[in-house]
């Protein structure tokens, strides 16, 4: 699904290999590659966030972070993808089964 054309596409806000040092950084060498995926995410989601008071919503089963994918590089979209979020159905927001486990 793409959102918008490559001609729209807001500007990646910090080099992947960078952000994910620090992130790495940030939880330790021996964290977890789960938290350490979790945490990039939400780093990559929060520039694009849309909800200041309640970013985040969990049902059973599922993990929702409010963040706008329009407001999101496509190129990042395609990492969270790989990490486990997908564009809501809606295109409102951001979902994972992955990290919404019950």
């Amino acid at each position: 699904m793409k959102i918008f054309s490559y001609e729209d596409a807001p500007e990646i806000t910090m080099d992947p290999e960078t952000r994910r040092a620090l992130v790495r950084q940030l939880l330790g060498p021996e964290a977890p590659p789960a938290w350490c995926e979790l945490v990039e995410a939400l780093a990559i989601l929060a520039p694009a966030h849309n909800n200041d008071i309640s970013p985040l919503h969990c049902t059973p089963g599922e993990l929702t972070v409010c963040a706008q994918p329009a407001w999101v590089p496509i190129t990042e979209i395609e990492r969270l993808e790989e990490i486990g979020f997908h564009v809501a159905h809606d295109e409102e927001d951001f979902t994972s089964t992955r990290f919404g486990r019950s």
